[in-house]
């Protein structure tokens, strides 16, 4: 969504919690045109006081419970470890406000489920916070393949990893915290699968491994069966970095690429596709190459919630599709651990 579709009407935000996400989406939360930062909450006293100084909140609350009965704030959002999601959305829908929820929404469908029908009693919006999804290259990327440049699409690769080490702890590899690397990178790969090929997911083969000395899944492969013989390849991992290509789509008429996660910064903002008619390289065949602007995803996120919770228009991306996703991952896990293909209903 670009600023020009979007409601200016500021909606008031509070944060619940003082992580290091919030380095990555405040910067765009600060800078959205309809959205204003009010307060930051922190069970840390000092420690709220100097994020909201740090991102211009007039207010800082130590305790959530404070900050949810602030009745200034319209919304929240929710950088809080993976274990914890589910609860503080529930409060903050009850509180009455809506929610931007780190990603996963929730470690369980079931939890999933208790968060759909809190935000169906308090009428309100709830989003997952998987922002690639914002950006114009992902859109452009959507908007070929339904316009059939890609024909039929047959099979997605998707790949995102980088070389995560640490002293200390680390939530990511915490098997209390929901840690993991299903959890933690799987969802995007998941929802880029859902996004690139048409249907429900029909059944999960997956394997796991774990890095020496830990106690959670390090890096992850899955195969994703859709309908008619479609096919998603999905890895993840803690231990190599990213590969060339986050997503490929390729079809019966042509393929895609895009060079890059799109989520650090680096500078593969570009987008390749090819129709079949001759084959790419051969006799000078080049594959068309679009380039795109660096611009905050988690600014055009927030823009798009704040301007559905200004004009009521429908969200983008519906609950019923982060459910769909936990139940994939959720998936992944049971096919791992049985070594077996898991069927879905």
């Amino acid at each position: 969504m670009t600023t020009t579709e979007t409601s200016t009407e500021r909606v008031r935000w509070g944060v619940l919690g003082v992580s290091w996400v919030n380095q990555l989406t405040l910067p765009g939360l600060v800078s959205a045109d309809n959205a204003e930062l009010v307060a930051i909450a922190s069970f840390q006293d000092d420690a709220a006081k100097e994020e909201a100084a740090r991102w211009g909140a007039a207010t800082w609350y130590q305790g959530f419970d404070r900050l949810l009965e602030d009745p200034e704030i319209e919304a929240v959002y929710l950088p809080l470890p993976n274990i914890r999601h589910a609860d503080w959305t529930i409060r903050a829908l009850e509180a009455g406000k809506h929610v931007l929820c780190e990603k996963p929404l929730a470690p369980s469908s079931d939890q999933i489920r208790s968060i759909a029908a809190a935000a169906r009693k308090a009428d309100r919006l709830v989003l997952e916070a998987l922002m690639y999804r914002f950006t114009p290259r992902w859109q452009r990327a959507l908007e070929l393949v339904r316009a059939g440049a890609v024909g039929d699409p047959r099979v997605a690769r998707l790949g995102l990893a980088f070389k995560q080490h640490y002293e200390g702890y680390n939530i990511r590899f915490d098997p209390a915290a929901a840690g993991g690397v299903i959890w933690d990178m799987g969802c995007y790969g998941v929802d880029m699968a859902r996004e690139l090929l048409p249907g429900p997911v029909r059944s999960v083969t997956a394997t796991t491994w774990s890095r020496p000395g830990e106690q959670v899944e390090t890096s992850a492969e899955a195969i994703l069966r859709f309908d008619e013989g479609r096919t998603a390849l999905i890895n993840i991992s803690f231990d190599y970095p990213n590969p060339y290509a986050q997503a490929e789509l390729l079809g019966t008429d042509g393929w895609l690429t895009m060079p890059g996660s799109g989520m650090r910064r680096e500078p593969f903002t570009r987008l390749l596709w090819h129709t079949y008619g001759d084959e790419v390289f051969l006799d000078g065949i080049e594959p068309v190459t679009e380039s795109f602007p660096d611009v905050s995803a988690y600014r055009l996120e927030i823009e798009h919630l704040s301007h559905c919770i200004r004009t009521g228009d429908p969200l983008r991306y519906s609950l019923e599709g982060s459910l769909e996703n936990a139940r994939v991952l959720e998936a992944m896990f049971t096919s791992a651990e049985r070594g077996t293909t898991v069927e879905l209903d």
